[in-house]
């Protein structure tokens, strides 16, 4: 039924993560024994639900801001049966205040508010938690700004490169950064007693 939904996402060009990504962050999420996570864009459930099938402890809080998706999602996670594991808060990310710690928090959203999102979420993190960026390479995009013609898009691809030069130099995170995955994977893991708040 998840294979469906994924057909269906690619027939529609609705952005979900690459098959090498996905791998990799299922992986993650149950060698490092995830159970709270929160997920930035849901788009159509698909790796909300691959991460709630790993274990039935899992659950996870998930946001959309877009109609459409959101009504989208809520169907597929009710037509699974992960409803109890998954929660969709339909609103903005911005609007999203929680005093609850998580022990992961994917990030596939908005590329261009990466860092924003980093540190609205940084105090929500658990103290061995990870944050998992995907879409770090945008389709091979970072490599090629200087020829890229559109203004918006070339915009967004030098906000990439621009946040993944700010993590690289922030000593807050054990970074793993790897553009060979997928369409490009960052995991940043909190160092152990260091101080958030820069």
């Amino acid at each position: 039924m998840i294979e469906k939904i994924k057909e269906k996402a690619l027939e529609e060009r609705v952005p979900i993560i690459k098959d090498e990504g996905l791998s990799f962050l299922l992986n993650l999420v149950k060698e490092k024994g995830y159970k709270n996570i929160l997920e930035l864009g849901t788009a159509v459930g698909y790796s909300s639900m691959h991460m709630a099938s790993l274990s039935e402890d899992i659950h996870i809080d998930t946001i959309e801001r877009n109609e459409d998706m959101y009504n989208q999602a809520i169907k597929n996670i009710a037509d699974n049966g992960y409803e109890d594991q998954i929660t969709v808060h339909y609103m903005p990310i911005e609007e999203y205040k929680t005093d609850k710690k998580y022990d992961f928090i994917f990030v596939d959203a908005a590329k261009a508010q990466y860092q924003k999102y980093l540190e609205q979420f940084i105090d929500n993190l658990c103290e061995d938690g990870a944050m998992l960026f995907d879409n770090m390479i945008f389709h091979g995009l970072i490599y090629e700004v200087d020829d890229i013609k559109s203004k918006n898009l070339k915009s967004l691809v030098k906000k990439i490169i621009k946040f993944r030069e700010f993590v690289q130099n922030d000593n807050r995170f054990d970074i793993i950064m790897n553009d060979n995955i997928g369409d490009g994977i960052l995991v940043l893991s909190r160092r152990k007693g260091c101080n958030l708040r820069t």
